[in-house]
């Protein structure tokens, strides 16, 4: 079931202001147990992965891109 940022906040918006602090509790416990969560898959140990196996016609052809941090995968020498 999704529900939208908007519901949310009316939702919160329409508590009794003594139940914010039980509601912050709640939604700081559901992030810290998320982030755990994230860390402890980050720094599994997967073993040694096999190299992938691109099938008769190999890699795709494309530009070679790279990592930035902020802001996701940039295409090496502008926009494909």
């Amino acid at each position: 079931m999704s529900v939208s940022r908007d519901e949310l906040r009316r939702l919160v918006d329409a508590l009794p202001e003594e139940e914010t602090r039980a509601v912050k509790r709640f939604l700081e416990f559901v992030l810290s147990r998320a982030k755990a969560e994230d860390e402890a898959w980050l720094e599994a140990d997967l073993g040694e992965v096999p190299p992938y196996d691109w099938g008769p016609g190999g890699p795709p052809a494309g530009k070679p891109v790279r990592y930035e941090p902020g802001v996701g995968l940039v295409v090496e020498g502008g926009k494909p």
